[in-house]
């Protein structure tokens, strides 16, 4: 995946998708980094979202998978998550992503939430 084929897919995800757009008025840049393991949107007023290129190209196995992480980031701004004024503690940040699963499940479909099924299972064999 590269940074212009993940822009595209975010542009076509904005264009689809009228509560994308509000998360995205919020969101003022997209940093390609390595220093986040995933995606990530920052805690502040205008969030950043940073995505992993790694990341996608290793565990999105389809355009529905990269646009399911994308609207995941987006649902952590819509749902306010980004607004905390306190440390997201690990059990925090997994029960937020609990919920946005739930909801990128039954909005998206199987084929989108696919992702997040496989990626949370292999976290789960690796602390066993």
């Amino acid at each position: 995946m590269t940074p212009a084929a993940f822009r595209n897919i975010y542009r076509e995800l904005i264009d689809d998708n009228p509560l994308a757009v509000r998360a995205v008025l919020k969101i003022l840049e997209i940093e390609f980094t390595e220093d986040v393991p995933t995606l990530a949107v920052t805690c502040e007023a205008r969030p950043t979202l940073k995505v992993n290129l790694r990341f996608i190209g290793k565990h999105c196995h389809s355009d529905a998978e990269v646009r399911a992480v994308i609207v995941h980031e987006f649902l952590h701004v819509l749902l306010r998550h980004t607004d905390r004024l306190t440390p997201v503690t690990p059990a925090d940040h997994l029960a937020c992503d609990a919920v946005i699963n739930a909801i990128i499940h039954r909005t998206m479909g199987p084929s989108a939430s696919a992702l997040m099924s496989r990626y949370y299972a292999e976290i789960g064999r690796a602390h066993v």
